[in-house]
């Protein structure tokens, strides 16, 4: 028995000693392989689509869904995404590198993944490899769904329920006064207010009252506005604005709020609010359509918001007299439109027609870029917003001789003159 086992290890003991040797071999060959095939980035010859860039635009084009949450929103924009190509033309180890949200990111990884064995593989120094491709895609929306997007982006506010969930609301506040009746009146008052992205009602204030007889001579009118009407009592002014306010305050967390971009902003209203004196008059007068004052958008007009821009060093235009030179090599002149755009972090944007010439296009453009963070941005119901404003300048040439005076002078906010 002992001998039986002897003879087992004495021939068990080469089969381990053999397996033994090799086993470090086999270890250096897989590492040297899995080295090997490790991707390239770039090679001699480059994966390509079959049939050319053009079959793959197709491909992408044919095959891309457009998500309804990124259209809603008006998202646009690209993903970036990298994969293997492999030996075979196969694709592999697909992963996002630049994000874009809402879905997209993952459309894409679906399509790219379909492309597998639609690609010629890369080749480096005639032998074929396995090389890491980077693919931009980009999410564009079309026309008609770029409007549609939009619209549904950037909304005003709306009364949940509607018009007639509104008029319920306020219409126990608003009853004619006892006084307004005996002058046979009856009114309608423009309320403002800010309707926060919470749908809460804030900020109100009385825009104007108007008036109108309702029998007799003249009841045919339309509403015109109190100062013309010679009230014995001035208190029905009074009462009519204290339950017109209260009536809006009563809408207070029963709207929806406006959107800018796909996401809840505060913005404020102007509602007509109707008085109803009777029933005819339940029939035939209605609450006012709420119309936007301040409007939901990327860019507001100098004029529409509460606070405009301001340059931090004083007069913007005095610092432009100061640093704007007119260049030597150039025969332009006459006026120049720039936009600006300040937005709301301060930062300036300048707009400039090509068409003056690249010498006044480059001043202009340099000199206003130089006042970045010198500016404090407009706002809105104390938020900051980007502004538009517009800034002209007129370029003109000083030979010494007398010019009649030159019109587009009183239309400058700047002069800039060069002298010879």
């Amino acid at each position: 028995m002992k001998k039986k086992n002897t003879l087992k290890n004495m021939l068990a003991a080469p089969l381990l000693a053999l397996a033994l040797s090799l086993a470090p071999q086999s270890v250096v060959l897989a590492q040297q392989t899995n080295a090997q095939e490790k991707p390239y980035t770039y090679v001699d010859q480059m994966p390509q689509f079959k049939g050319g860039e053009g079959e793959m635009l197709k491909f992408l084009g044919s095959n891309i869904k457009y998500l309804d949450a990124a259209i809603s929103n008006g998202l646009e924009g690209l993903v970036v995404v990298s994969f293997v190509v492999e030996k075979d033309g196969k694709v592999s180890e697909v992963q996002t590198l630049k994000s874009l949200g809402q879905g997209t990111d993952e459309e894409a990884i679906r399509v790219v993944k379909l492309m597998s064995g639609h690609w010629t593989p890369g080749s480096q120094k005639g032998e074929v490899v396995r090389v890491r491709y980077t693919l931009p895609i980009k999410f564009a929306l079309r026309g008609a769904e770029k409007a549609a997007a939009a619209e549904k982006a950037n909304r005003m506010p709306a009364f949940k329920g509607g018009p007639e969930a509104m008029q319920q609301t306020m219409q126990s506040y608003l009853v004619l006064p006892a006084e307004a009746k005996q002058e046979n009146l009856n009114a309608r008052v423009v309320v403002k207010f800010y309707v926060d992205k919470d749908g809460q009602v804030s900020n109100l204030r009385l825009e104007g009252t108007k008036l109108k007889k309702t029998v007799g001579p003249g009841s045919e009118l339309d509403y015109m506005d109190a100062s013309t009407f010679q009230l014995q009592n001035k208190a029905i002014l009074a009462k009519l604005s204290e339950s017109a306010m209260a009536a809006v305050k009563a809408t207070s967390g029963k709207w929806e709020p406006a959107l800018k971009n796909g996401q809840p902003v505060g913005s404020e209203l102007a509602l007509p609010v109707q008085f109803l004196g009777s029933d005819s008059d339940r029939n035939s007068e209605k609450i006012g359509v709420p119309s936007m004052t301040k409007y939901t958008k990327h860019f507001y007009q100098v004029d529409e918001v509460d606070v405009k821009p301001s340059f931090k060093d004083g007069s913007f235009e005095k610092y432009l007299a100061k640093n704007l030179r007119y260049p030597a090599n150039t025969d332009f002149e006459g006026i120049v439109e720039v936009k600006l755009v300040i937005k709301e972090n301060g930062e300036v944007i300048s707009m400039i027609p090509v068409s003056i010439g690249k010498e006044i296009h480059d001043a202009v453009s340099g000199t206003i870029q130089k006042t970045q963070d010198m500016w404090n941005p407009g706002k809105v119901d104390g938020q900051p917003v980007s502004v538009t404003q517009k800034l002209t300048i007129l370029f003109v040439t000083n030979d010494g001789s007398k010019k009649p005076a030159d019109s587009n002078a009183k239309k400058a906010d700047l002069i800039v003159t060069r002298f010879k």
